[in-house]
């Protein structure tokens, strides 16, 4: 996928956190590595595992507030979803895997393959209450 010079994502907080895409090789930013298989929803392998910016450590840097429930993770495309904040923490923003299509895919272990999301551009934390359902913050392009 060819990217603008302009491309990147927005990490959402008490500060924003805006990262490059692509990714240049001299970032600062702390990476790290999953495993896991991940199926896409044809049922294909995606990868054994993904290896990135570590999505913990991005939200730290842009000051998520700590009654934080869950992150909105949104791709290029509109595809959103919605995970909790525990799952996300250990997640990752893979940017040079051979299994990812669009830079860079959120993964993170305990997250289906199938709400994995490619090109990912936004990443938003939301509180809900034990009341709301994290569904209605998805748009999974059905």
């Amino acid at each position: 996928m060819m990217e603008t010079a302009e491309a990147h994502v927005t990490v959402t907080g008490e500060s924003t956190v805006r990262i490059p895409v692509p990714l240049p090789p001299d970032h600062d930013y702390e990476t790290t590595a999953i495993e896991g298989q991940f199926r896409c929803s044809s049922g294909d392998l995606v990868a054994d595992g993904w290896s990135g910016l570590a999505v913990g450590s991005l939200l730290v840097a842009a000051d998520v507030p700590d009654e934080t429930t869950h992150l909105q993770v949104e791709g290029a495309d509109g595809f959103t979803v919605c995970v909790p904040i525990g799952a996300a923490l250990d997640g990752v923003l893979a940017f040079e895997d051979r299994a990812v299509e669009a830079e860079p895919r959120f993964a993170a272990p305990g997250v289906s393959g199938t709400r994995t999301v490619k090109g990912a551009r936004r990443l938003e934390p939301v509180t809900l209450d034990p009341s709301e359902h994290p569904e209605d913050w998805e748009d999974l392009l059905l």
